[in-house]
């Protein structure tokens, strides 16, 4: 009683543990019963097993013209900045990858308070990044295309219509 549990999608906190099922308390503020079967037989993922610190990963892009670094730089502040996230283990920004039209990157930051307030903390990371960004002139791309264009040696026929 009191683990924060998923039960496949059902997210919640267990209230009672009867000798048929039991009762997980959603973020909705829902009572459901899980029979107990689904605890024994389906996937169960106890958020609260060991401790309450949980990571969280955030993905974003930036332009190709911005400065790898200084776009670490910036995301790591806004970690350092930000009062649920956990000073210990450390914050980190990985570079992910060269994307169709950005640079990819990932803040990976630890909480103990994701279990409770899901997707609130990272919602609210994207929030203060994306002010940060703005702010340092860090630009998030749109997807572009680039048209090439190649000169033909051979003349095309003029088509009357």
């Amino acid at each position: 009683v009191g683990d924060r549990v998923q039960v496949e999608d059902l997210l919640g906190d267990i209230t009672h543990i009867g000798s048929r099922g039991t009762w997980i308390r959603t973020n909705e503020n829902v009572v459901m019963i899980v029979p107990n079967s689904e605890f024994i037989e389906g996937r169960v993922t106890n958020w609260t097993a060991n401790d309450r610190n949980v990571r969280i990963n955030v993905p974003l892009g930036v332009s190709y013209g911005s400065d790898p670094e200084h776009v670490r730089s910036v995301l790591k502040r806004v970690a350092r900045e930000h009062p649920d996230v956990l000073d210990e283990p450390p914050s980190d920004v990985v570079f992910t990858g060269f994307g169709d039209s950005s640079l990819n990157f990932e803040l990976r930051v630890w909480t103990a308070k994701q279990v409770t307030t899901p997707k609130i903390i990272a919602s609210d990371l994207y929030f203060k990044v994306f002010a940060a960004f703005k702010q340092a002139g860090i630009e998030i791309p749109f997807p572009q295309r680039d048209l090439h264009l190649r000169s033909v040696s051979t003349s095309i026929p003029h088509l009357e219509g």
